[in-house]
C-alpha cells in the first residue's frame, strides 16, 4: 500500500512539474518592454469593416542589452478600454491572462523584431466600444513574457472608438422604401380597376 501511495505521489509531482510553468501567466508579472503606438488619434471614431489601424512597436532602448534574447513573436491585440467594460462581465479584466477578457481581438502575430509595424483593417464583427492596442511578446513556447500598449497603465489616454455594424445599411433602407411605395401604388391601381369593373 505504501509503495502504491509513493508511486502516486511521484506521478503527481511529475505532473505538477510538467504543467507548473504554463499553469498561470499573470499580467502583473509581465515587464512593459515595448513602446506601442496606434494610428487613431484620441477620440477618433473608426468604422468596422472600413477603416484601418496602423500599429508600431519598438523595444525600449533604455533596457539592458540582451533583454529581448528570448523574444520570438509579437502578438498585437485590440483591447476594451475600462469605459466599455463597466457592467459587462464578458469583457472583464483579470490578472490571470487565460481568464482575462480585455483583449479579445487578435490583430496580427509577427516574428519578433526590435521594431515593427502592422496594418489592420477593423473586422466587421468588432462591436461598438472604446479601445486601445496592446502587444504581447511571446517566447518559443508561445507564452506571454512581456508587453507594451498604446495607452497609460490606467488605460485613460490615447483611446479611440469603433462604430460597429448594426445590420442596417442606407441601401437597404432605400430599397425597403421603394418596395413600400410600389406596394401602395399597385394597391391603388388595382382598387381603381375593380371599381371600374363594378360600375360596368
Amino acid at each position: 500500500m505504501a509503495a502504491l501511495l509513493s508511486n502516486q505521489a511521484a506521478a503527481l509531482l511529475v505532473l505538477l512539474c510538467y504543467i507548473g510553468p504554463s499553469a498561470a501567466v499573470l499580467f502583473s508579472s509581465l515587464p512593459q518592454t515595448l513602446r506601442v503606438t496606434a494610428s487613431p488619434s484620441p477620440g477618433q471614431v473608426l468604422h468596422a469593416g472600413v477603416d484601418e489601424i496602423t500599429v508600431t512597436w519598438a523595444l525600449n532602448q533604455s533596457l539592458p542589452a540582451g533583454t529581448d534574447s528570448g523574444y520570438k513573436k509579437v502578438k498585437v491585440t485590440l483591447c476594451y478600454a475600462p469605459v466599455s467594460q463597466t457592467d459587462r462581465g464578458w469583457r472583464k479584466t483579470d490578472d490571470h491572462l487565460k481568464k482575462d477578457k480585455t483583449c479579445q481581438f487578435k490583430m496580427a502575430t509577427r516574428p519578433y523584431a526590435a521594431t515593427g509595424t502592422v496594418t489592420y483593417t477593423v473586422e466587421r464583427n468588432i462591436p461598438t466600444a472604446t479601445f486601445f492596442v496592446r502587444a504581447y511578446v511571446l517566447d518559443a513556447s508561445d507564452t506571454e513574457v512581456a508587453y507594451g500598449q498604446s495607452t497609460d497603465p490606467k488605460k485613460t489616454t490615447n483611446l479611440f472608438d469603433i462604430a460597429g455594424i448594426t445590420g442596417r445599411h442606407a441601401s437597404l433602407d432605400i430599397a425597403a422604401a421603394c418596395f413600400s411605395a410600389f406596394s401602395v401604388v399597385a394597391l391603388a391601381f388595382f382598387f381603381v380597376i375593380e371599381k371600374r369593373k363594378a360600375k360596368k
